[in-house]
């Protein structure tokens, strides 16, 4: 009996050590959280604001990891590949969720099955911009520029499999003027050329040309989701714009993903944590300031908007011919 008893005291004791107790004890160590760009973009800007507030929630130091390359597929897929063990963690936008995967069909990751989402966490309108030394006040008056002269619209974007890149091949398409696409490496330098006129246009995200917008360095013609920004109320969407349909699809939006498999007590603890930060005024503002508004749109809703998104460039994608070159 004594022997029984022992072993059946080891048996419960080995069986509880085998289960991690997350729920308790989650996080025991710092997390790394793997933005799939540059530092100093406007993900990477949002990401540590927000990584910053998930520390002092969840009391744990949360380091930011740049890992850019293959328009935010490289950072993807090393989360993809990473233990699912809430320690490694992806802040990723639209581009490599929904686009990156339908121009490259051998991608190493599934964004439906490879990641949990966790919460959507901001999003921020995608502009269509001029150097004032463009002779148009509209983009009805820019498109009729090229309708006459395609040399006169140049127009720069954040690379190729962005939304931006998406965005002109629709705006193309649809309005039936041709443009000279000019993708650089990322919103940062497409920014710098349009204030210097080496491009005369630029479609990017709000947050590195929203600055130049206010000061009137730039001029802004269209904001490209179905509702105009409550950062740039002035600026017309760019069905408003051009009476197009089918521009309205184009935000930027950045959320919190980790490895599927997951445990559910790990992303329910970072789904919580997240909304606590995403709910605090001072969050909000200091986003709102960098050109992104909070979304805070949980795992399920954040899931579908992936499912529905990447469906919708997957459509988008063949009905254009857009190539990953």
């Amino acid at each position: 009996m004594r022997r029984k008893l022992y072993l059946g005291m080891l048996l419960a004791l080995f069986s509880t050590c085998a289960q991690p107790v997350y729920a308790g004890v989650y996080p025991a160590k710092p997390i790394r959280m793997i933005v799939p760009y540059s530092a100093g973009g406007g993900i990477d800007t949002a990401a540590r604001l927000f990584a910053n507030g998930m520390s002092k929630v969840l009391g744990q130091a949360i380091i930011v990891e740049n890992k850019p390359g293959a328009g935010g597929m490289i950072g993807a897929e090393t989360v993809a590949r990473s233990d699912p063990d809430g320690y490694t963690l992806l802040f990723a936008g639209n581009s490599e969720l929904t686009i990156g995967p339908q121009l490259y069909p051998k991608a190493a990751y599934d964004p439906i099955k490879s990641f949990t989402p966790i919460m959507l966490v901001a999003e921020s309108p995608t502009v269509i911009v001029g150097n004032p030394s463009l002779r148009a006040a509209t983009l009805r008056d820019a498109l009729e520029l090229g309708r006459h002269d395609p040399a006169l619209l140049s127009v720069g974007t954040a690379g190729i499999g962005t939304p931006h890149h998406c965005a002109l091949e629709a705006l193309k398409h649809l309005s039936g003027v041709s443009m000279m696409h000019v993708p650089y490496k990322g919103a940062a330098p497409a920014t710098i050329d349009v204030l210097s006129g080496q491009v005369n246009m630029a479609i990017v995200g709000a947050p590195p040309v929203l600055p130049y917008i206010r000061s009137g360095k730039l001029k802004a013609f269209a904001v490209l989701q179905p509702r105009r920004s409550a950062l740039l109320p002035d600026v017309p969407t760019a069905k408003e714009a051009t009476g197009l349909d089918g521009l309205d699809i184009f935000a930027t939006w950045y959320g919190l993903l980790s490895p599927s498999r997951t445990p559910s007590a790990v992303t329910d603890a970072l789904q919580q944590a997240a909304k606590t930060v995403l709910g605090q005024a001072e969050v909000r503002e200091k986003m709102a300031k960098l050109g992104t508004e909070v979304q805070a749109i949980p795992g399920a809703q954040f899931a579908a908007r992936i499912r529905t998104e990447a469906a919708s460039y997957k459509e988008l994608i063949q009905r254009y011919g857009i190539k990953p070159n």
